[in-house]
């Protein structure tokens, strides 16, 4: 050792050593980040060991990236100044941050306010996701306690949060603030018309009241325009001129709406939503499936009952407009409330009355009510803090799981970690934002929220809307005003978070590196109630996406073993039927493409999902641009044709291959032949989906008459039904056993009371009865089915048919002696703009019609499912007076089954709500009387028999239209099939023929005995 140290000296036997210890300290830290570690006196939360080994997992991944091992990649980094340990800071901050998140999680949660429902029923739900709750009298004197949350329930704000506090408080007073300045609803359309691509002239414009007289100007030569108000009682009108100054006393907000507001079935639309704000800054924000839905007037609103969910609406929209329009209605739906909340968000910042980043895990329930103008463009009129003791009970559970689900997120967030710039935690640029903690705590969180079993649906940050054009003109505002502040010399404190504009892109991002797939921006089903989350919106695209990805098969690939032969590119490689019962005749074979299956008279739902072998192809339904991969159908009782398109997706839209045909026949129920033995048996209703919960259900034996050839003998020595006398009418059906439906002929079903009966005319009465009438059809295609009967029965056969959804005319019928028209309502198939109101549906038809007389030789007849309403006859009614016709006949065809199966695409009814319409019909039968219509009760008629329905995904239809050939021609012609469509046609015959009077001199009357 001497002469070792005499060699090289003292000073350098002391660097040599130096240098060892450094090098044995470097080994031990690195050794330390493989281990799992537990703080000293901390105590191991829930999910941190879980989130310590998948920190040391994702280091490894990073240095063995390129094949090199851990301690040679990360010294390899040090000496070339990589970002590779910027990346490494970034997993440790996330790793800290949900720490320390789930430290906080463990605290308490406070309950402030007085013990009353409300709060029992919200400390049984944080008690259900094991919280511990304290109330306010318990924490009195204990200002030191920590808590997880804070629920202020007194109805004011008392509680506030700290700049770095990570507790949760139900209230962000900053906001409150902002939208409780009635300027701000100004200011939110002032930006929706930036947004917008509508023409400047049919902008809709706002003013805060007091200005209006200054500023308003009327434009006369607008005709389509609205003036909607918000008073200062918080109420909303509609008016077509604006009112006076004296009328504008209690107003406080007014909107000139161009081109007019949004009607639904001829009533101005108002929605009242619910929205959960969870950030401010940067935003993130649901919007709630449950909604409330209002008509307009000029003195208040009314609250349709009938529409409870935002798939409702989607769905009333679908089928009064068409498809694209829906989706059209929804997306800027959601972008106008986005537009709205960061207008809202914007105004915090520029206010500087308050710091936007104090507390920034509060969070706010806010309550939105908004119009849409003719063009579906969101006018939003009122916004306001939602009080937890007024939101309904299936908001409040939603509300209290969405705050307070605590899962571990960490596992999600460092997959896509390596996706943040790591310079964006060093950054030293002012005109870069660097992410704070703030910011990884928004991740982490937003993460956690998408996991909590909600009917909330994600507004922001969404993967399935592009919001860069918006994000950059808040953005741009937010450095005008900041440019200000700064050369108004107003000392600012740098700001502990960020403008959602300012990290939108890094938001994006690190959204777009999750497996996709998630709810955000879709909307979700429920597995307790039946809208549009029961489903999801359409199977068409991602954001409405109507299949539960738990359940089928997602719009990727089903299997990775797709082709890229081009010899496979026009075939399916599965197709898959439920339920199983449902086989494929042949068995599937991808170069077959024709089969037939077969099913019972019970099963009325089927699901097909359909698989394409190449992997640039994909299966759609009906048409090449229809549902993706899977699809349900209702299965109408006879023949139902399912086509399966192969399509390639290729600008300027999906282009079909080849097309698979598959037909499934749905067996009726009952005996094939009647026998006058059988006996008579009676049905009021279905016990499977009951209309009238205090009436028998299913068949009951008719015990006064032994046989049905009794009771046919006794039936026809009753006088003919008038349409009043079909109250509490019947199915009288012959059957072997009354307890066995499939026992019964229910082809010779007869609807009828026991005093009066259903007289079938034939095709001679009919004709005769016809002659020199004009009959003019408004309503849906269950009305336009009743006039193709009425043609046959007049004509003896249909040589021609469509299923126009326009006006029609057959002029050339009966020896030129009868007009039939027909005038499609709703008509969803005209431009937005272009789209007729109900009265001019009904002056364009009487317009086609024309010329008519001003007597009962002039019949109009209107109906439909469940559209029709009261002031759809008053506009009738209108419409007629102003041409002169108040003396025609009016006969109203009542509401009718539909909608009651859960189908892809199609609006659905609850048990409920079609119990509802059982009391809509009878108010509308009132109603039509007093204005001198007949009314043809069609509701309970088919409800009875509601699995009867033919093809049509609505379950609605009950005709069908079959070719035939004609024995003598060979022509095609056509034939109106279905016996329930030909009970209530020939009522509507019966109403038309029964002693009518035609013109002056000619009288007409059927002898019915």
């Amino acid at each position: 050792m001497a002469l070792f140290t005499s060699v090289l000296g003292v000073k350098d036997v002391f660097l040599l050593l130096l240098l060892i210890g450094i090098s044995s300290l470097l080994l031990t830290y690195h050794i330390v980040l493989y281990l799992p570690h537990t703080p000293e006196g901390h105590t191991e939360v829930k999910g941190i060991h879980f989130l310590r080994i998948h920190q040391n997992q994702f280091a490894r991944k990073m240095s063995s990236e390129d094949g090199q091992d851990f301690p040679e990649k990360l010294n390899n980094q040090q000496q070339k100044g990589t970002t590779a340990s910027q990346k490494l800071d970034i997993l440790d901050k996330i790793f800290k941050i949900e720490e320390r998140l789930a430290d906080v999680s463990r605290f308490p949660a406070l309950i402030d306010g007085e013990e009353d429902n409300s709060t029992r029923v919200l400390e049984e739900l944080l008690r259900h996701l094991d919280y511990r709750v304290i109330h306010s009298a318990e924490n009195l004197g204990k200002k030191t306690q920590k808590l997880s949350m804070i629920w202020n329930v007194k109805g004011h704000n008392s509680t506030t949060g700290t700049e770095n506090d990570l507790k949760k408080i139900n209230s962000i007073q900053s906001l409150q603030r902002v939208v409780a300045d009635p300027s701000l609803l100004c200011r939110i359309q002032k930006m929706q018309n930036a947004f917008s691509k509508v023409r400047v002239g049919d902008r809709t414009l706002c003013y805060v009241s007091p200005h209006r007289s200054t500023e308003m100007k009327v434009d006369s030569h607008k005709k389509d325009q609205d003036y909607v108000y918000l008073h200062k009682d918080d109420g909303i009108t509609i008016h077509k001129q604006p009112l006076t100054l004296m009328e504008m006393i209690t107003g406080k907000v007014e909107w000139r709406v161009s081109p007019g507001v949004l009607t639904l079935e001829g009533a101005p639309l108002s929605l009242n939503l619910a929205v959960l704000i969870t950030s401010l800054s940067p935003l993130r924000a649901y919007l709630h499936s449950s909604c409330q839905v209002f008509t307009l007037s000029q003195s208040n609103r009314s609250k349709r009952e009938d529409l409870t969910t935002l798939w409702h609406v989607r769905q009333s929209i679908q089928q009064n407009f068409e498809e694209t329009m829906a989706r059209l209605w929804w997306k800027q739906l959601r972008r106008g409330v986005l537009n709205g909340l960061l207008t809202a968000e914007l105004g915090v910042w520029t206010s500087g009355a308050d710091n936007p980043c104090r507390c920034s895990r509060c969070f706010q329930s806010l309550s939105v009510d908004l119009v849409f103008t003719n063009e579906f463009q969101p006018v939003i009129l009122k916004i306001e803090s939602l009080d937890y003791r007024a939101m309904p009970r299936d908001i409040k559970n939603d509300v209290v799981m969405l705050t307070s689900y605590r899962e571990p997120a960490f596992e999600e967030v460092v997959r896509v970690a390596g996706n943040i710039q790591p310079q964006k935690m060093h950054c030293r640029s002012e005109l870069s934002p660097c992410l704070q903690d703030s910011d990884l705590t928004y991740i982490l969180d937003t993460r956690r929220e998408l996991r909590a079993p909600v009917d909330f649906l994600r507004l922001y940050p969404s993967v399935s809307e592009d919001y860069s054009h918006m994000m950059d003109y808040f953005l741009h505002l937010f450095f005008m005003d900041q440019r200000g502040s700064k050369s108004s010399n107003v000392t600012r404190q740098p700001p502990s978070c960020h403008f959602t504009p300012e990290v939108h892109q890094v938001i994006e991002e690190a959204e777009r590196s999750y497996p996709q797939g998630s709810k955000g921006g879709q909307l979700r089903p429920s597995q307790n109630k039946p809208m549009f989350l029961s489903r999801k919106l359409d199977a068409q695209f991602s954001e409405d996406n109507i299949i539960n990805e738990e359940e089928v098969p997602t719009s990727g690939k089903l299997t990775p073993n797709c082709s890229s032969d081009p010899r496979d590119l026009s075939l399916l490689s599965h197709v898959s039927l439920s339920p199983p019962s449902i086989q494929l005749t042949p068995e599937f074979d991808p170069q077959h493409t024709s089969y037939e299956a077969q099913t019972d008279y019970n099963t009325i739902v089927f699901s097909i999902t359909a698989i394409t072998r190449h992997c640039n192809t994909t299966a759609r339904f009906h048409t090449s641009d229809g549902d993706d991969r899977f699809m349900n159908y209702t299965l109408g009782l006879g023949e139902n044709r399912i086509r399966i398109h192969v399509v390639m997706a290729s600008p300027p839209g999906p282009q079909p291959i080849n097309t698979y045909i598959i037909i499934i026949w749905r067996r009726g129920r009952g005996i094939p032949q009647p026998r006058p033995s059988l006996r008579v048996c009676q049905l009021t209703q279905d016990c499977e989906l009951r209309y009238s919960p205090g009436e028998n259900c299913g068949l009951r034996a008719v015990t006064r008459f032994r046989s049905w050839r009794l009771y046919q003998r006794h039936s026809s020595q009753l006088p003919v039904c008038q349409p009043s006398d079909y109250q509490g009418a019947s199915w009288f059906v012959p059957c072997e056993d009354c307890k066995d439906p499939h026992s019964c002929h229910w082809g010779s079903a007869a609807w009828q009371t026991n005093i009066c009966q259903t007289k079938l005319l034939n095709d001679l009465e009919i004709s005769s009865c016809f002659k020199g009438r004009k009959v003019l059809f408004i309503g849906d295609s269950t009305n336009r089915g009743i006039m193709h009967y009425i043609l046959e029965k007049i004509n003896g056969s249909l040589t021609e048919w469509d299923k126009t959804h326009n006006l029609k005319l057959y002029k050339s019928i009966n020896g030129n002696q009868t007009d039939l028209s027909f005038s499609y309502y709703p008509q969803f198939w005209l431009p937005t703009n272009h789209r007729p109101a109900f009265d001019k549906a009904v002056f364009q038809l009487i317009k086609w019609t024309q010329p008519l007389r001003d007597d009962n030789s002039t019949v109009l007849v209107v109906g439909g499912v469940h559209w029709l309403a009261r002031h759809h006859l008053d506009l009738i009614i209108k419409a007629l007076k102003r041409e002169n016709l108040s003396n025609i006949k009016l006969i109203v065809k009542g509401l009718g089954s539909g909608f009651h199966q859960h189908v892809n695409g199609v609006h659905y009814l609850p048990q409920t709500d079609i119990q509802k319409l059982v009391l809509r019909e009878r108010e509308l039968e009132k109603h039509s009387r007093k204005l001198g219509f007949e009314f043809i009760k069609t509701f309970n008629m088919t409800m009875a028999r509601f699995k009867d329905f033919l093809q049509g995904k609505c379950a609605c239809h009950f005709h069908k239209l079959s070719e035939v050939k004609d024995a003598g021609s060979e022509k095609t012609v056509y034939h109106v099939q279905g016996e329930i469509n030909e009970v209530y046609s020939q009522m509507v015959i019966n109403s038309i023929c029964r002693n009518g009077t035609y013109g002056k001199t000619t009288r007409y009357s059927i002898d019915f005995t």
